[in-house]
Order: C-alpha cells, then sequence, then structure tokens
C-alpha cells in the first residue's frame, strides 16, 4: 500500500512538473525559498555503511540528500529523531545550510527504481552553520538520478578519483558522510559533514602545494561544528596542500587544528574534485 501511495505522488509530481523536466532526465529540483532550483548534475551512491548519497550542483552549488538506511521508502529530516538522514545545501558563498540540527525539520520520499536510479519527492528547512539564517527547499523533485556502482563518496566520473575526507576530533574518527565543495570569489570552501557534525576548510582556490597556518579571518581559516549547532573556528594549526591540479580541479591535503574551545581536530586527510 505505502508503494502503491508512492508511486502516485509520483505520478502526481511527474506531471505537476513535467514542462519544467520536459526531456532533461535525470532531474534533481526543487523551490529554494520562493526561486525554482534545478542541479545542471546529479548521481547518488551507495557508501560503505549502506547508506545513499543523492547529490548535485549548478556552479557552485551543491545540493544533497543522505538516507541512512533504505529500511524505510519515507525518511524524516532534522528533530530529535532524524536517525541520520541529513540534507544539505551549499550555497554560492560557501554556507552550508544542514539539517543536522534539532530545529530543522523536513520529509524524504524515495524509490529505487529497477534500472539502478533513485527517485522521490523532498523538502527541508535547514539552517546554517550553527547561526539562526534558515533555507527553504520545497516541492522537491528527484527522477531517474544515477545510482553509481562505487562506494565511497561521489566521484567525478570524468577525474575518475574517488573523494576522500577523514579527520579525528579528540581522537575520534570524524567519517564524513556529506563532503561538498564550492568555488566563490577565487576561495574553495570544503565542507564535509557526519548526521551531527561538521569540518570546513576554506583556502584560495589556486594554493600551490606548500604549508600554510590555519587561523580566523586569514585567507586559510577551518572550523568545527558541534551538535548543538555551534560552529567554533580555529586558533592554531595548519593545512598542507600535497598536490592541487587547478586545470582538472583536484586537490589533495592534509590538516591539523585546534579551537578555543577544546577540539582537536588531527590526522585531517583529503582528496577533492571540486
Amino acid at each position: 500500500m505505502k508503494r502503491l501511495l508512492l508511486l502516485s505522488i509520483l505520478s502526481i509530481c511527474m506531471f505537476s512538473c513535467e514542462q519544467d523536466v520536459q526531456e532533461n532526465s535525470p532531474a534533481f529540483q526543487g523551490v529554494r525559498d520562493s526561486l525554482l532550483y534545478r542541479t545542471a548534475t546529479s548521481q547518488a551512491t551507495f557508501n560503505e555503511d549502506g547508506s545513499l548519497i543523492i547529490q548535485g550542483s549548478s556552479g557552485p552549488e551543491t545540493l544533497s540528500i543522505l538516507i541512512s538506511s533504505l529500511n524505510q521508502t519515507q525518511v524524516a529530516l532534522g528533530g530529535s529523531s532524524a536517525n541520520g538522514n541529513v540534507a544539505a545545501f551549499t550555497d554560492a558563498f560557501g554556507n552550508v545550510f544542514s539539517t543536522a540540527s534539532s530545529s530543522a525539520t523536513g520529509q524524504v520520499n524515495y524509490l529505487i527504481n529497477a534500472n539502478n536510479t533513485v527517485s522521490g519527492t523532498f523538502n527541508f528547512m535547514a539552517l546554517r552553520n550553527g547561526t539562526l539564517d534558515t533555507l527553504t527547499f520545497s516541492q522537491g523533485f528527484m527522477f531517474g538520478i544515477p545510482i553509481l556502482s562505487n562506494a565511497g563518496l561521489p566521484v567525478d566520473p570524468d577525474a575518475g578519483i574517488l573523494d576522500d575526507f577523514t579527520a579525528r576530533v579528540n581522537t575520534i574518527i570524524f567519517n564524513p558522510t556529506i563532503l561538498t565543495s564550492s568555488l566563490s570569489g577565487g576561495f574553495l570552501t570544503i565542507a564535509a559533514e557526519t548526521a551531527d557534525t561538521a569540518i570546513q576548510l576554506s583556502l584560495p582556490q589556486d594554493t600551490p602545494a606548500g604549508t600554510y597556518d590555519l587561523l580566523e579571518g586569514t585567507d586559510f581559516s577551518a572550523s568545527y561544528r558541534v551538535a548543538t549547532g555551534d560552529t567554533f573556528g580555529a586558533i592554531s594549526g595548519s593545512l598542507t596542500i600535497v598536490s592541487n591540479d587547478t586545470e582538472n580541479r583536484i586537490i589533495v591535503g592534509d590538516f591539523i587544528f585546534s579551537t578555543l574551545q577544546g577540539f582537536n581536530i588531527t590526522d585531517g586527510e583529503f582528496t577533492l574534485n571540486y
């Protein structure tokens, strides 16, 4: 019965969005605040823990939905019992709005299709990096988004290199389920999120190989967001760029930093298509 109901909902959405979607399958779109937002590219990937990450981008902006378990075709976002399901949006300025907050709300309805694609509907209200700034997605619609066979975080099919991000927070392994990047004003912002915490790095896009100090208010900065939504900037630390291929947009680096509140981020490493 639930499957039939969801199929009916999807049929209605496909009919109502027909003029918008036209022949541009797959589709990943929604009304962001009051304006239609449509990703230019989209894909989905199964993580090693069995969760599913659906991600699309349009220029520097990215939209992501993490479904932590495929036991249900309808999942809640935000609140105190979201069970690891997270929607996130990174805007053109590198601001990350996420439902990984008890104050956020939302819902995703989805189906895994026989042709290894995912379709569904979604809506959510997300908060920016622990502030009171909010972003709302309504009338969210996804159709025929291909599921990649590779396990792990999303990969750029042209580069053929798997995105990766790892670190430790006070010796505890930080293993993100959402990894996004954005370019704005010549700066690259990298955001890695778990269900309720996040690490963010910012640096000039054309940074060559070398080691740089991480400090708030400089060109090289880092922050850690805790489960309450509070974000703490680095007061000391370093970022080492191992390589930065600005032509193919592939960056490899490692980092460490500490915050005034006693969070020590160590063993940070990343490889990213941006």
